[in-house]
């Protein structure tokens, strides 16, 4: 009895320590998940005040765009973070020549429609909804983007690759292989009508060689030595 009570009462500890073990690590779970949304939501509203500041021309420029990049890379949603990111990165450069004339979009109204796509973004993100599709200024401007960059660091522009042609069948040229064709052919011709000719020259030789030996056995039949007699 007292093996068996021992073995109880460690039995008991062992699932006591366990469950306590398992409900503090939920509890601490829950907790850093609350923190990290309320941080998170804390940066959404931040960054949407800051991004409503640039677009009305309140905001102090190189030090926005560094506060709003800290706080984009603090999110934990990834889409609505890259999507951020590319708005962030995108102001950065809307002022460039080079990506004003590719795109073909003027700074004051790139900066406008980045920002109020910014805060479409960020009004999604809040509300837990599907983010909002990215409009045409802000597409034409990732496509001419590492283009514009590239042209204002000096470099040179990037080769377009080279039009493949399809491969071209040569076609034969007229030379005088006709003519040896026919010269071939006249002198086939040539030695057909020599053998035919000597085949007929054959033909009458045979028969009177023939008779000529015809003619020699009678002769003697025709002799007889009866008359000699």
């Amino acid at each position: 009895m007292l093996t068996n009570d021992a073995a109880l009462i460690v039995l008991g500890a062992a699932i006591s320590l366990v469950t306590s073990v398992v409900v503090t690590a939920v509890h601490a779970r829950q907790i850093r998940r609350s923190e990290l949304r309320t941080a998170t939501r804390t940066s959404a509203r931040n960054l949407t005040s800051a991004f409503i500041a640039e677009r009305d021309g309140t905001a102090e420029g190189t030090d926005f765009l560094s506060e709003a990049e800290l706080t984009v890379m603090s999110m934990t949603d990834r889409k609505a973070r890259e999507r951020l990111g590319r708005v962030v990165r995108l102001l950065r450069e809307h002022e460039l020549p080079e990506v004003e004339q590719l795109s073909g979009v003027s700074s004051a109204a790139a900066k406008r429609v980045l920002c109020d796509h910014a805060l479409d973004v960020l009004g999604a993100h809040l509300r837990a909804d599907r983010l909002p599709e990215v409009p045409d200024v802000m597409r034409r401007m990732l496509n001419v983007e590492e283009e514009a960059l590239s042209i204002h660091s000096g470099e040179a522009p990037r080769p377009s690759a080279p039009i493949e042609k399809s491969p071209v069948t040569p076609r034969p040229r007229h030379t005088g292989t006709a003519k040896t064709a026919g010269g071939t052919g006249s002198t086939g011709g040539t030695a057909r009508k020599t053998a035919k000719t000597a085949k007929t020259a054959a033909k009458p030789s045979g028969k009177s060689g023939g008779h000529s030996t015809t003619a020699t056995e009678e002769e003697p039949k025709k002799e007889s030595a009866f008359w000699d007699d």
